[in-house]
């Protein structure tokens, strides 16, 4: 009876998952398309994003089946890691394969959540379902990758950040924060709307978070960017430069750095010490940020890094442990 390891990682934005077995690993986008009178899923991940647009909306509801690591709609939650397995197994499993799941969750996920997620693995056919805080999963990469013994961790996610000191293999202190990616875009989106009288779509203000944003004071990038103009309804661009946008970001970073000076100064003197020395690593999408290391740096006076490929540290972690 053949005997598979599956890791997962239930993200919002994406949804990854490896086979440890053979070290392969994928992800595709959280989303799942429902269409027709029957209201189905008819496409996942890319797929459905490709169909969702060529039909401009017409008949076809996209949905994100995870809310800030949790499932919130079970049947789109089942078509993706359906579709995980598949593209990672083939046919390997069958009615006699046994596989169990390693699920990275955030630290702060509550027990009912976490049943959520078991119950659908083990509907899915899984064996066993076992958990690891995100912060605890990153880490075995990070401490290798930095040398460090212990540190502060901070996966930014897309709707949820993690942060925690991990120390000896676990959490001494840490929090989910729901403050991350999609809250810095919504946050650009109000700036441009109250500056401009524009109305970005969510899209486009992640095209200007991407590629203008910045915590770097002297950062003189512009990017055009297009929304409907609130007064005269008709669509306008404008041109937006990152020091426009400067005391947005740095408004949204202040508030990580609270929350690590908090950590540092809760957990024992002798810890502490240790953390200060090794310092913070970044991990997850959001820590792609432009000059968010840098000024995480300056405003905490200790060491801030970040990984080479931050959107996968998680996956690759597990998969080398």
């Amino acid at each position: 009876m053949a005997n598979y390891e599956m890791i997962f990682d239930i993200g919002s934005a994406y949804m990854s998952a490896g086979l440890k077995n053979d070290g392969f690993s994928d992800k595709i986008p959280s989303v799942v398309a429902y269409g027709g009178d029957s209201n189905q899923i008819t496409a996942v991940g890319v797929e459905a994003l490709r169909i969702a647009s060529s039909y401009n909306g017409g008949g076809v509801k996209l949905s994100r089946p995870i809310l800030e690591g949790a499932i919130i709609d079970v049947e789109g939650a089942k078509a993706l890691i359906s579709a995980l397995l598949e593209r990672l197994c083939n046919y390997k499993l069958s009615a006699f394969s046994r596989y169990n799941v390693a699920c990275v969750v955030p630290c702060g996920m509550i027990s009912i959540d976490k049943k959520t997620i078991e119950t659908t693995f083990l509907s899915l056919g899984a064996k066993q379902v076992n958990f690891i805080e995100t912060p605890v999963a990153d880490s075995f990469k990070l401490f290798k990758d930095f040398r460090a013994r212990q540190g502060v961790v901070m996966n930014v996610g897309y709707d949820c950040t993690d942060i925690a000191a991990v120390c000896a293999g676990g959490i001494v202190s840490g929090c989910t924060l729901y403050h991350a990616g999609k809250h810095l875009t919504e946050a650009i989106i109000e700036r441009i709307k109250t500056k401009y009288l524009i109305q970005l779509s969510f899209e486009q203000a992640e095209y200007l978070k991407i590629n203008c944003v910045s915590l770097y004071p002297n950062d003189s990038s512009v990017c055009a960017v297009t929304g409907q103009n609130s007064q005269s309804g008709e669509m306008e661009s404008v041109n937006v430069s990152s020091k426009e946008l400067y005391d947005t970001v740095v408004e949204f970073a202040r508030k990580y750095v609270k929350i690590i000076q908090s950590i540092i100064a809760t957990v024992p003197s002798n810890i502490s010490t240790a953390l200060k020395a090794d310092g913070v690593m970044l991990s997850g999408g959001g820590a792609r940020l432009a000059g968010l290391d840098m000024f995480l740096q300056n405003e905490l006076s200790v060491p801030v890094r970040v990984a080479d490929f931050p959107d996968d540290v998680t996956i690759i972690s597990m998969l080398e442990i």
